[in-house]
């Protein structure tokens, strides 16, 4: 198993409104007023790769049965947003870095917190699959995959869950007029 927490890149070069548009849903229960100043985008990425032996029974049916199992989870980048309208170095600019800076570390936690029991689960897990029978050595390879992915992908759903919930947490109106009350130059 292979888990990147991803590389952290920061961008200030994108106004108010190319972040809004940017990720369209960030505002919604925020109301329409609401104008983002930061934004956090992390592409969770989950792969499984399976390696199967397959077996001719002869009379167009095969075995197939599973080797090996690489899964990718994780983050290959995650990209920080600041608006260029305020300054680095202003309390503003801070404040944003602040709370993005959150999301960061929310997204590398969870990640580490689940990593473990995906990665116990998929060990556990792929012992029990197959072997699989079928009249296409190709389709029961696929079948294999596809067994193994029905056990481990809910794991990464629950995850990625997990990270929505507690990024909701931190962005709610009474956070933001919390951090926004700090400086004076919105």
């Amino acid at each position: 198993m292979e888990r990147s927490m991803g590389q952290l890149r920061y961008h200030t070069g994108l106004n108010s409104a190319q972040l809004s548009r940017m990720h369209s849903n960030a505002g919604k229960r925020l109301g329409p007023m609401w104008i983002p100043t930061g934004l956090t985008v992390a592409d969770e990425n989950y792969h499984l790769k399976t390696n199967t032996k397959i077996y001719s029974l002869g009379h167009n049916r095969y075995c197939a049965v599973l080797k090996s199992a690489n899964l990718f989870i994780g983050y290959r980048n995650i990209d920080v947003y600041v608006s260029n309208k305020y300054m680095p170095g202003s309390c503003e600019h801070e404040s944003i870095m602040n709370h993005e800076n959150i999301h960061v570390q929310i997204f590398r936690d969870t990640l580490y917190k689940h990593a473990f029991g995906i990665e116990k689960a998929i060990r556990q897990r792929a012992k029990r699959i197959g072997p699989v029978y079928l009249r296409s050595a190709d389709a029961a390879a696929n079948k294999i995959e596809r067994l193994l992915d029905a056990q481990i992908r809910p794991l990464f759903k629950r995850m990625s869950q997990d990270i929505t919930r507690k990024n909701a947490r931190i962005d709610t109106k009474s956070n933001y007029r919390r951090e926004q009350a700090m400086c004076s130059n919105w």
